[in-house]
């Protein structure tokens, strides 16, 4: 199968991936995928191989499309779903030669598949979750299907033990997890200094410390968080792994985050989370799973699907700090409870 090609649509994958081994469970299950996800597939127990590839662009990236395809070719495989819905990933499948070629339709990569899958405005404004399911119906019915999980290995918890132990936080100290960027752009992002000053209410509350996620480039957004948080505040953003991420998240009470791929990681280790929603749609994207909140305003432009807003971007200025805390506040009070 080709998997798709961000953190959180990958986990997104994960229930059809089980019904797919569910349908075929004496196959020989590989996924072929792009280098950085690698590790996230390389957990997952239901695959049996994982094959990664680099993406580049350009000439390079067909020459490297034809050394794969020869490869493969030299495999043999039989089947394929195509998770992505873009040109080169159809593309990839078919100069592979694998006979079976499934995936969603578009208006040239159809040409790459042998059962296309209309893209009909029912599926898609399904959760993700049941939009990579229907991928599988040509292949048969499967019964129900399990939520997302990541598998967080032991030698991964053990890091996440001695990373907050070496930064002074005991076993059982209140840890409360916040994700202020987002890969697709500012429209989706709540300001940095709400996130600083919901953090300072809370460390003053709770006692508690906040762990910032992210990648490196969001560091600037850190830095304004930090003023607020002091030493309460620990910046990670840029400093775990792929693995050592849902360790870390798996050690958190909460997460509040704006809709991320870190939101669909923690869901998916059993933290709940808090999403900040604005530009996308929380009925598609939004965190799989019990216990989790959306908090999203009714605005007329919302969801615009944008990476920046070309107006006041009034869908993220509407949520308040007020509102959130109150919203963590309940959900601590509960878990205590």
């Amino acid at each position: 199968m080709r998997g798709v090609n961000w953190v959180g649509d990958t986990i997104l994958t994960y229930p059809a991936v089980e019904g797919l081994k569910a349908l075929f469970p004496k196959s020989h299950l590989a996924v072929l995928v792009p280098n950085h996800l690698n590790d996230l597939w390389r957990t997952f127990p239901l695959v049996d191989e994982v094959i990664p590839f680099g993406m580049k662009r350009g000439k390079a990236s067909f020459r490297e499309d034809l050394g794969l395809a020869l490869s493969l070719r030299k495999r043999g495989f039989h089947l394929s779903v195509i998770f992505p819905r873009s040109f080169r990933s159809a593309f990839q499948i078919y100069l592979a030669g694998i006979p079976v070629r499934i995936g969603y339709q578009d208006e040239v990569r159809s040409l790459f598949l042998t059962h296309g899958i209309p893209r009909t405005r029912e599926i898609l404004q399904a959760h993700r979750v049941h939009y990579y399911q229907k991928l599988l119906d040509p292949l048969g019915k499967v019964g129900a299907f399990p939520s997302p999980r990541i598998f967080v290995g032991e030698e991964e918890r053990r890091w996440a033990r001695e990373r907050l132990e070496g930064l002074g936080l005991s076993e059982g100290r209140l840890l409360l997890g916040m994700n202020p960027g987002a890969s697709y752009g500012l429209a989706k992002c709540w300001y940095p200094e709400r996130f600083g000053e919901l953090g300072r209410r809370l460390v003053r509350k709770w006692n508690a410390a906040i762990l910032l996620f992210g990648k490196e480039e969001e560091r600037p957004m850190a830095d304004e968080i930090l003023r607020h948080l002091g030493e309460r505040g620990i910046n990670l953003m840029g400093k775990t792994s792929l693995l050592q991420l849902p360790a870390l998240l798996e050690r958190c009470q909460l997460l509040v985050t704006n809709d991320t791929g870190t939101m669909h990681v923690a869901a998916a280790v059993g933290t709940r989370v808090i999403a900040l929603f604005g530009s996308t749609d929380p009925v598609t994207t939004g965190p799989w799973g019990e216990g989790h909140v959306i908090v999203r305003k009714d605005v007329s432009c919302s969801p615009c699907l944008k990476r920046i807003c070309p107006t006041e971007h009034r869908c993220m200025d509407l949520i308040t700090v007020d509102e959130v805390e109150e919203i963590v506040d309940r959900q601590l009070r509960n878990t205590k409870a």
